[in-house]
């Protein structure tokens, strides 16, 4: 039975990095080791090697996209540019499988982490045949909020979604960030059933706030690790392998050079392949020249009625730039003025069933609400997916009405 050499890439300098050797079906066959990246080199064998990397250091969404046949991630390159801090052409997008709804599961990272833990992988002989966020490896569970309690961060999956990753302190903020049991002074939430994985030293850290939640929540299961969260997801990882950040320029092409004397033949059948393909595109290259002249000749004219007063076309050096500059125009007066915030608030109040808008004033970019909501929590969850769509948003209080909640809640747009 195939064995998988599980690596968990150290989260900061002074950490030491944790190997542990699986099966096809995610059991241990070995103890959990610890040290440097030159350690797990000699450690690793001939097995395959899977890195697990901090989940901190990327940012893990679903942006729906139209369907489509062909590759996915420079569509969700612009789907997420508002979302990243960073400028997209400076990150790596790794995607997975197209759901039904038109989501696609995304994991970003900047282009020069990734390679940089590459270099330090390869410097001591390590050759990863998939990278993962650890993030990922919090394994699935259709009827139980999972919940990853590992040093100082806070791993949250609910069922059918993608996990969360927050500050464990303090873990009563991180909770109610993540919407776990209901707030101080609430009626217990009996709906949710929570699954805890906790390292031994966590579990000593951090159990009565754990255990405080029995009584805000239908079930609670606890399950204290006594080697730590990478056996859990080495045993994820494995039988159930999440989005690899493997995918284009860093796809592994490890082993074309020692299979050389094997492929010579058909690479120079191939090469010849290439050399009449070459010659008949010179040939259709002349004859697609002259068609290319006559769309320039249409894309200005057409232009021309599209944007009026942009001056004389035919001086433009690219007609390109100067739609997309229009196009940033227009998509920034929707989307950070009135008409935006309106589209943002609509989608954050749906987030939370119940609530309901009572007033807004809008100035300047920015808008004050009041929202009669049904507890605390709502008014959490329309913040948080304000945040979520870029917009600051800040409750700025909440009064207590008979049975039900009043919050004020400030929000100000990307460009204000």
């Amino acid at each position: 039975m195939a064995e998988t050499f599980v690596l968990r890439y150290p989260t900061a300098a002074a950490d030491e990095a944790e190997w542990l050797v699986v099966d096809a079906r995610g059991a241990r066959v070995s103890e959990v080791g610890r040290g440097t990246l030159a350690a797990a080199a000699a450690a690793q064998g001939a097995h395959r090697l899977v890195v697990l990397v901090p989940g901190t250091e990327v940012s893990i969404a679903a942006p729906v996209l139209p369907a489509r046949r062909g590759t996915l991630a420079r569509l969700v390159a612009f789907a997420l540019e508002e979302q990243l801090a960073t400028e997209i052409d400076a990150m790596h997008f790794a995607v997975g499988r197209q759901d039904a709804d038109g989501r696609v599961p995304t994991v970003a990272v900047e282009r020069e982490r990734l390679a940089a833990w590459l270099a330090a992988l390869g410097a001591v002989g390590l050759t990863p045949a998939a990278v993962y966020a650890d993030a990922l490896a919090v394994p699935a569970n259709p009827a139980h909020v999972v919940l990853v309690l590992d040093g100082a961060r806070l791993a949250v999956r609910r069922p059918g979604a993608l996990p969360l990753v927050l500050e464990a302190d303090p873990l009563g903020a991180a909770l109610e960030v993540a919407g776990i049991g209901p707030g101080p002074g609430e009626e217990p939430a009996g709906e949710q059933h929570l699954m805890v994985y906790a390292a031994a030293d966590d579990w000593a850290a951090r159990q009565a706030e754990i255990e405080a939640l029995r009584d805000r929540v239908a079930t609670l299961k606890v399950q204290v690790l006594a080697e730590g969260v990478l056996p859990l997801y080495a045993a994820t990882a494995v039988t159930e392998p999440p989005i690899s950040l493997l995918q284009g320029e860093f796809l592994p092409r490890q082993g074309l050079a020692g299979q050389w004397a094997r492929w010579r033949v058909p690479a120079a059948l191939a090469a010849g392949f290439v050399l009449l393909h070459l010659a008949t595109l010179g040939v259709d290259w002349w004859r697609l020249r002259g068609e290319e002249a006559r769309v320039d000749q249409a894309l200005r004219a057409a232009a021309g009625e599209a944007l009026p007063g942009a001056g004389n076309l035919a001086r433009q050096p690219n007609l390109r730039l100067l739609v997309e500059s229009r196009v940033r125009r227009v998509r920034a007066a929707a989307n950070e003025g009135l008409l935006g915030t309106l589209g943002v608030l609509a989608g954050a109040v749906a987030a939370a069933p119940g609530t309901q808008l009572q007033s807004l004033s809008y100035r300047g970019g920015t808008t004050d609400l009041t929202l009669d909501a049904p507890d605390v929590a709502a008014l959490d969850r329309v913040q948080q997916a304000a945040r979520g769509s870029g917009f600051d948003a800040q409750l700025q209080g909440a009064n207590q009405r008979e049975q039900r909640y009043e919050g004020r809640l400030q929000l100000k747009g990307p460009g204000s």
